[in-house]
């Protein structure tokens, strides 16, 4: 068998569509993936790698259809909450939960760079923590949606058992700091 490279660009992998339509639950309507088949994402046949510049606009178009009474931002949100959710709930995210639950919060904040390769080739994070109960999440790129990875964290926080806000520090286009406390 002949592997071929992949070209040279920031792409999502499969694995970030599974998590989002098991996270969506029975949001994830016959409606909803015919819309995104309509607009170019057939989650029945997806292939190694989708572009970023192609995933990006799905994001968005799944949280509207998801939520269409919530403002986007919220929608997104909580696209990225129900997105952990989802992934909490396979075989592999049900095994890491335990064990990031044991490592607690600040470990698993610091960890965060390596734990979003399995969704794409281009998202990088750097924790700062500020104190027993508090971090700056920087990540790299946030396609344009800061909310999205509120959400992200906001599950994160659920997956660690613990009570916490996650707000917007600043946007540095294309990326953004979030400041995560929790109790």
């Amino acid at each position: 068998m002949v592997r071929r490279a992949m070209p040279e660009g920031r792409y999502v992998f499969p694995s970030s569509v599974d998590g989002l339509l098991k996270g969506l639950g029975p949001l994830a309507t016959a409606e909803l993936k015919a819309h995104l088949k309509e607009h170019g994402l057939d989650v029945t046949r997806l292939p190694p790698a989708i572009p970023v510049a192609e995933w990006s606009p799905h994001l968005k178009r799944a949280a509207l259809y998801a939520w269409p009474t919530e403002p986007e931002d919220e929608a997104l949100r909580l696209l990225g909450l129900h997105f952990i959710r989802g992934w909490k709930s396979t075989a592999m995210g049900a095994a890491a939960s335990a064990l990031l639950k044991l490592v607690g919060p600040a470990r698993t904040l610091s960890r965060l760079d390596r734990a979003f390769r399995t969704s794409d080739n281009f998202t990088h994070a750097v924790t700062t923590i500020l104190g027993a109960n508090e971090a700056l999440v920087s990540i790299n790129e946030v396609q344009g949606y800061p909310t999205y990875w509120i959400g992200i964290l906001q599950g994160g926080l659920e997956v660690l058992g613990c009570e916490g806000t996650v707000t917007v520090d600043k946007v540095e286009a294309p990326g953004a700091t979030l400041r995560v406390t929790w109790t």
